[in-house]
């Protein structure tokens, strides 16, 4: 942790810096050849990237798109290069578009995943389970009385495979609160996949559902020695290693900036509005910021994560509009209320395939999470 430390001398200079330019992926998907039988899925606009080597023995998908149409057309284009089955998934972090995919591949395929996500996998719902199997249509008989479980593979700190020649380093850089978030590095071709983000503010959250901003730094310092070619974040453009120092200096940056005015005695309420990262002004996600300040106020205090309560409550209703990729939706109950719903990928949906095809003054009903940021919804039935 030296070069981290000796970075909290020289922040003075690093303020100095030009303001960033911001980096958004085009607005459709494109996959590109790195090396030899190593291809990046890189997802529209900032949607989650995933990457795809191929082998004498099989495919090896590591993350699984944002979607069920981003998922079908990694699929497509794993099937435009090669024959070869997919024989593994390995899963990054543990959230729903990096891995809400995975059921396309497996079964038969294996899936790798830290043992901290297993032991998240292992304590889902039932509705979590019955939105796995109905996931992909096309795969419900492969799917039947099957458990995500079933063909799980877990590791702790390091895991090497070794699959027709190809070689892929699984890296867990231990941290109290790192909730399973892994680096995959490929030696031979020099290109590492991090769940980091280039030019966008990254989403550290109270909850530390994406862990904090000191374990994010000890990646970083754990995967710069390594000097990639190409870096794949979770999201945007492929970057590589002087983004990787990049990082290191925004979060140094961001730390410094809320323990100063920690320091000053001021109250969460006034840190969050005023919590700025100006020098990062063309960086994507400012909504992000005045959660990540909470989040390191949390972390400079040193308190675990925040735990919210939720409360379960259904709805019926009609939906009045649908935002980004059909994961918000605003809706109008039969009460007249209105009210806004969050649809993920472990949201069970039966009338229609999945959420692709949600249209205003759909007629539903729905079951719902009430928590502190958003509402969750569990199940959703569109009516006929």
């Amino acid at each position: 942790m030296r070069r981290i430390l000796s970075r909290l001398f020289i922040v003075t200079f690093i303020l100095s810096l030009p303001f960033w330019a911001g980096a958004v992926t085009p607005e459709k998907p494109e996959f590109r050849k790195l090396a030899d039988d190593v291809y990046a899925y890189i997802g529209k606009l900032n949607d989650a990237n995933a990457i795809v080597v191929v082998t004498s023995q099989g495919v090896v998908v590591i993350d699984t798109g944002n979607n069920q149409p981003e998922t079908r057309n990694i699929l497509k284009n794993i099937q435009a290069v090669t024959k070869q089955p997919v024989r593994y998934v390995i899963i990054t972090q543990n959230h729903g578009d990096h891995f809400g995919g995975t059921p396309l591949f497996s079964p038969p395929a294996m899936v790798i995943m830290h043992e901290r996500v297993a032991k998240d996998w292992k304590s889902w719902k039932p509705h979590l389970i019955k939105s796995w199997r109905k996931r992909f249509p096309e795969r419900e008989e492969a799917l039947k009385d099957f458990h995500p479980m079933d063909t799980v593979v877990t590791f702790n700190d390091h895991m090497t495979l070794n699959l027709g020649g190809k070689i892929l380093e699984l890296i867990y850089v231990d941290d109290k609160y790192n909730p399973g978030d892994i680096g995959v590095w490929l030696p031979q071709s020099g290109v590492l996949q991090f769940v980091g983000y280039k030019e966008r503010h990254p989403d550290i959250r109270p909850d530390y559902s994406h862990g904090t901003t000191w374990g994010m730094l000890k990646q970083l310092e754990a995967f710069i020695p390594l000097q990639p070619k190409f870096v794949v974040p979770g999201h945007g453009p492929i970057s590589d290693t002087k983004d990787l120092q990049a990082m290191i200096d925004y979060l140094t940056i961001a730390r410094q900036r809320v323990r100063g005015v920690m320091d000053k005695g001021m109250a969460l309420d006034e840190i969050r509005k005023q919590f700025h990262m100006n020098e990062y002004k063309g960086w994507d996600r400012t909504q992000h910021l005045p959660i990540t300040a909470a989040a390191i106020y949390r972390e400079l205090r040193g308190e675990g994560p925040e735990i919210t309560p939720s409360v379960e409550k259904t709805v019926k209703g009609t939906i009045a509009k649908i935002q980004e990729e059909e994961r918000y939706l605003s809706v109008t109950s039969d009460a007249g209320q209105s009210l806004a719903l969050r649809i993920s990928n472990a949201t069970d949906i039966e009338g229609i395939a999945d959420r692709s095809h949600f249209k205003p003054g759909m007629k539903f009903t729905a079951l719902y999470e009430e928590q502190k940021q958003w509402n969750e919804v569990l199940e959703m039935k569109i009516m006929p």
